[in-house]
């Protein structure tokens, strides 16, 4: 018995060896002074940072790059030059926005500039009505309101009764909105809490929005909603009284009745915004597979090339790691995959896409224009952050974190349930190469965290790789010099076995739908 299991052993290990041996070609291809060399230049001050509209525009430098660098490779263009057009509209808030509160005899008695457009509309917004509702938190609405300007409070009935003024409820403020919204209302005006005496909510969410704000241009909504947030004076002015509009929520919220004033007040507010329209692009080459039938169907690999741009203080950001790493580790695994003599049954596309970082609005455009179709793609392998190792206490700047940076040897692997069999393939080939892959991130918020988050939500089996938060991640210390090379080919190297092998399988079943509900239309 036991020599029989000496042979079986001395068996498989000839078949592993022989397999490496089979492989070396390809993986030798994955070199760590290109990656070197690659990295050092998109990761220079020359590329000021990789961000949609800077001085220098960096980012167009870096798709000119790529592009380059396919068409060096051999990769076949996907789209004509390797771009495809990604249009990006920005918007900024002016400065004379304004809400006023009038008399019945037009004269004005109370005209603020504290207000912030909540909505992403790029039109700017001018209306004047008489009609005017409040409905309390917002949560039960049994008054008509359509073509009102419906008046709420932030939170909930509970958080103003614990005093919890400083809590912004992202999702809470976004379910009432849309909610609102199926009512048809003319403008919905949200209201600060009361009890927060130094408007630190409002002061927070005002610094947010107040920046400019980018979304694609084909989906920039026009003629939206106008959705805004004031102070509770405002409210108070309508009401009649100071003080009066926290006495109204405490009634509300502790189910007293309620007795509004007969509010004869003409409301007038001016939303204007300034817009700008960016052209930027997603680069797209392709490995044609060699079977017929199965090269069409689509193995994506991907990494978004952009970054945060330079600081107010003239620093720039840099991005090696973030992601220059995975821009540079897809360079090499596509030069691995062309070098095969025999391509492999299904295509390998290598999408580098733009503008992650202002809301994965590169990855969204492809999902929504697909240049190979969504349901033909059986896995889409992002990856973002592959370049860092432990460096110390430093780096425990994240030791709260599910995602902190990881040793030589780890990698967190995250994967949906479209397809199961894609994580067992890579949990297999990350034995092979001495890697531990983490699967233990939460699925919520990982799956929306990065550009695999617009397949996901098409039903596209999804794998990302990363090696998790550093200290200087989205730092201006993100430098080439504290990138460790030997981990990007670690994981360039298992792309190109993970995506050999899910391109060779003669059937893949999913076995799973997925139903991704994509949240309520609005920035907040």
């Amino acid at each position: 018995m036991f020599q029989r299991k000496t042979v079986l052993s001395s068996l498989f290990l000839f078949c592993f060896n022989f397999l490496l041996l089979a492989q070396s070609g390809p993986l030798d291809k994955i070199d760590i002074d290109d990656l070197k060399r690659n990295l050092t230049f998109i990761s220079s001050d020359e590329l000021q940072g990789r961000k949609l509209g800077t001085e220098v525009d960096g980012l167009d430098i870096c798709a000119d790059f790529l592009a380059e660098n396919a068409k060096r490779i051999g990769l076949k263009p996907a789209v004509e030059n390797y771009f495809q057009p990604v249009n990006i509209l920005g918007t900024k808030p002016q400065q004379n926005n304004f809400i006023e509160i009038q008399n019945r005899k037009g004269k004005s008695v109370f005209r603020t500039n504290s207000l912030v457009a909540l909505n992403s509309s790029s039109e700017s917004s001018e209306f004047e009505t008489d009609k005017l509702v409040f409905v309390g938190f917002g949560d039960e609405i049994t008054d008509d309101i359509e073509e009102k300007v419906v008046v709420l409070a932030q939170g909930n009935a509970e958080s103003f009764l614990k005093d919890e003024f400083y809590r912004w409820d992202r999702r809470l403020e976004q379910n009432k909105i849309a909610d609102i919204s199926e009512k048809k209302p003319k403008a919905i005006l949200i209201v600060a809490n009361p009890n927060d005496k130094e408007n630190k909510t409002y002061n927070q969410i005002n610094t947010w929005f107040k920046r400019e704000r980018f979304s694609l241009a084909s989906e920039a909504p026009n003629n939206a909603l106008s959705v805004v947030l004031t102070k509770a004076d405002f409210a108070d002015k309508l009401l009649g009284a100071k003080g009066s509009f926290k006495k109204y929520l405490t009634e509300v919220a502790t189910g007293k009745k309620t007795e509004l004033p007969d509010i004869r007040k003409t409301l007038k507010v001016k939303i204007e915004k300034q817009t700008n329209f960016f052209e930027s692009k997603n680069v797209i080459g392709v490995v044609e597979g060699s079977d017929p039938i199965l090269k069409n169907e689509y193995v994506v690999f991907m990494a978004h090339y952009d970054h945060l741009g330079v600081g107010k203080d003239g620093d720039v950001y840099n991005g090696a790691d973030d992601n220059g790493s995975g821009t540079v580790a897809l360079q090499e695994v596509a030069e691995a995959f062309m070098s095969l003599d025999k391509k492999p049954k299904r295509s390998i596309v290598f999408l580098w896409v733009t503008c992650e970082e202002l809301g994965h609005f590169g990855s969204g455009f492809y999902c929504d224009n697909p240049v190979f179709p969504l349901e033909k793609t059986v896995a889409a392998i992002n990856l973002d952050m592959v370049g860092r190792v432990y460096n110390g206490p430093q780096d425990d700047v994240w030791k709260d974190s599910p995602k902190k940076v990881k040793d030589f040897d780890g990698l967190y692997t995250l994967t949906n349930d479209v397809w199961p069999e894609l994580a067992n393939i890579s949990a297999a080939k990350c034995k092979e190469l001495g890697l531990v892959p983490d699967t233990s991130l939460p699925k919520n918020p990982f799956l929306r965290a990065s550009d695999h988050y617009n397949f996901h939500k098409n039903g596209v089996p999804i794998l990302n790789y990363a090696t998790g938060y550093h200290a200087d991640y989205h730092k201006v210390g993100d430098e080439v010099s504290k990138i460790n090379f030997e981990k990007i080919k670690r994981v360039a190297d298992l792309c190109f076995l993970v995506g050999l092998e899910v391109a060779n399988k003669n059937h893949i079943e999913f076995l799973k739908e997925q139903n991704v509900k994509n949240e309520v239309g609005t920035d907040l």
